[in-house]
C-alpha cells in the first residue's frame, strides 16, 4: 500500500472493533472445524483419493477409535461455538 493510500482515510477507519475480530475469528474456527469434520467422516467411510484414483478404505482399529474421539469433540466445540458465538448471518 502506497503512503498516499494510507494517508486518504483516518485511522479509525483501519482499526477493528473487538467484537469484529472475535466474530471473524470465531467465523474461521468454525469453518476449519467443519472441514475437519468432513475428513473425519470421509475418513470413517472411505474415499477414493481424488489424486491418485486410489481407493482408501476407512478408517479401523486405533485409527477409527482416534477419529471418533476428534469428532466427538469437533462436533461439540461447533455447537458451542453457534450457540455463544456471534452470528454471521
Amino acid at each position: 500500500m502506497s503512503t498516499s493510500a494510507r494517508t486518504a482515510h483516518s485511522p479509525s477507519e483501519d482499526r477493528i472493533s473487538a467484537e469484529t475480530y472475535e466474530s471473524d475469528r470465531l467465523a474461521r474456527r468454525l469453518e476449519l472445524l467443519e472441514e475437519s469434520i468432513a475428513e473425519g467422516e470421509r475418513a470413517l467411510r472411505g474415499f477414493v483419493d481424488p489424486r491418485s484414483g486410489e481407493v482408501v478404505p476407512p478408517a479401523r482399529g486405533g485409527h477409527r477409535e482416534q477419529v471418533l474421539s476428534n469428532l466427538a469433540i469437533e462436533r461439540a466445540l461447533v455447537e458451542r461455538i453457534r450457540r455463544t458465538g456471534p452470528s454471521r448471518s
